[in-house]
């Protein structure tokens, strides 16, 4: 049984689908809710890896600072990684990575690419290409030299990147459900205007057509991701 820890920064951006695989897989988590004060670990001695969730924070903001030294230390110490949105904005400002409002607010369903570092990556590798994944984000990141860009599209490039020792950043979401994606429409007052009635329709048009996808993906991803952690685990 592998330890991870989670660290959540709002009630309705959980895990979900990632978690159900990692405990489907006989694996403990313990949810950090950094929103709520709960205090960081101490010690990465016992943790085998970390989750880290979308919010609607900015890594630029004064709140953010701890976190984002607790995970900077983390990456330098090589424990597995991965970030969702938000994460992956953290992960990627660890690393010397710029956090930028991004040329297109991406809310909704749009497809990503693999690219030339995918082919030989363990977990990128078998991607669909233009697979339509679910987007809630306003903000980007620069690619650093310590970041291998792993999905793409032409109007936002930086969408996955690979670090080192199971360390990923995905700008998407594949752990979401119909559920969640209702309670981010209702929490989200300027997401709400930005996409209007006719953008609102059709997203829930595209999560019919295309969730089921995107969670066999997620799916495939987190076992792929759980090997990487297992073969960097000393036991």
């Amino acid at each position: 049984m592998l330890n991870f820890i989670v660290l959540q920064h709002l009630d309705i951006e959980s895990p979900a689908l990632i978690a159900e695989v990692l405990a489907a897989a006989g694996h403990q988590l313990t949810t950090i809710h950094c929103d709520q004060g709960d205090a960081l670990p101490v010690s990465m001695a016992g943790i085998d890896g970390v989750v880290i969730m979308g919010g609607p924070a900015s890594v630029n903001d004064a709140s953010m600072q701890q976190e984002l030294a607790w995970v900077e230390a983390a990456l330098d110490r090589g424990v597995p990684m991965l970030g969702i949105c938000l994460g992956a904005q953290v992960m990627a400002r660890a690393v010397g990575a710029r956090i930028m409002p991004s040329p297109v607010r991406e809310l909704g369903w749009f497809p990503v690419m693999p690219t030339a570092e995918s082919a030989g990556d363990s977990i990128f590798c078998s991607m669909p290409d233009a697979l339509p994944v679910f987007q809630w984000h306003g903000e980007t990141f620069t690619i650093t030299d310590a970041m291998h860009l792993v999905a793409t599209n032409p109007q936002v490039p930086a969408q996955a990147f690979r670090l080192a020792n199971a360390q990923y950043g995905l700008q998407f979401h594949i752990e979401i459900d119909t559920s969640i994606i209702a309670s981010w429409i209702a929490y989200g007052a300027s997401e709400r205007t930005a996409l209007g009635h006719e953008g609102i329709a059709l997203l829930h048009k595209d999560t019919a057509r295309y969730l089921n996808a995107m969670h066999g993906f997620c799916r495939q991803l987190v076992q792929a991701w759980l090997n990487e952690v297992a073969l960097h685990h000393p036991d």
